[in-house]
């Protein structure tokens, strides 16, 4: 192989040629990479909803457990203002009531 023989336009004309297949695999590379970004946005989205929904998964669970106990102590109540009687179960729903109120 003769160096002396290359011409600085054969030179120029290898450096065109890579250019025009670098521009052409980086053409027919964006719509991949498109695609790529906007499925990482969807994923994104999505693992951010399903950190919503957890989280108000965990909050209906909480208000659960706080309606059942108002119920239970509201039933004692009424029970005690229908024949006022039911002391004993008064004293326990309060017991109880404050029990949970501290846990929580």
């Amino acid at each position: 192989m003769n160096i002396e023989g290359v011409t600085l336009a054969e030179i120029a004309a290898v450096f065109v040629v890579l250019q025009t297949i670098s521009k052409g695999i980086e053409w027919a590379l964006t719509p991949y990479r498109k695609r790529q970004e906007k499925d990482k946005t969807i994923v994104d989205r999505i693992k951010e909803a399903e950190q919503h929904l957890d989280n108000d998964n965990k909050r209906l669970t909480m208000l659960e457990a706080d309606t059942k106990q108002i119920l239970w102590a509201v039933n004692a109540l009424l029970g005690h203002a229908i024949d006022n009687n039911h002391t004993g179960e008064m004293a326990k729903a309060k017991e109880e009531l404050d029990k949970y109120l501290i846990k929580r």
